[in-house]
């Protein structure tokens, strides 16, 4: 088991969010240390050990919530509708202006300034591994 790398993006309300995060791993445990990757032994992790993830035939999901806990979905992007390409070793997250630009911004429900979600890969044979935990910030949008 890994676990899910912890990531946070900015989306601007009312422009196009596309995040391309290129996976790979490395045949023992690494860790991030002094920004990069190294060893147990605190050696350096070389680029040329790391193996590229292949996405082949899988799919994925990501539920955005303004917290774990919320019944709520704000958004849900997926490999069936577009907002998640997944290609070779990356997997890419997308959501048009137009979707940005419906977001609500405040901190009252269903408004939100900061959410959640967790990046799901489903394996052809139907293995499901959570790869990414996501925290997402909305910059309310200026110009209308």
């Amino acid at each position: 088991m890994s676990i899910p790398a912890r990531l946070t993006f900015h989306i601007l309300q009312g422009a196009t969010f596309a995040e391309a995060l290129e996976r790979v791993t490395y045949p023992y445990p690494v860790r991030w240390e002094c920004g990069r990757l190294v060893k147990e032994d605190g050696s350096a992790a070389p680029a040329a050990d790391a193996v590229p993830e292949n996405y082949t035939g899988c799919t994925a999901r990501v539920q955005l919530r303004r917290d774990i806990d919320s019944q709520d979905v704000i958004a849900e992007l997926t490999t069936e509708n577009d907002g998640i390409v997944l290609d070779g070793a990356w997997l890419r997250l997308n959501l048009s202006a137009i979707q940005t630009a419906a977001f609500a911004y405040g901190g009252v429900a269903p408004a939100w300034e900061t959410c959640i979600g967790q990046v799901e890969v489903t394996r052809p044979g139907g293995e499901v591994e959570r790869q990414y935990e996501l925290t997402l910030v909305l910059h309310p949008e200026g110009t209308r």
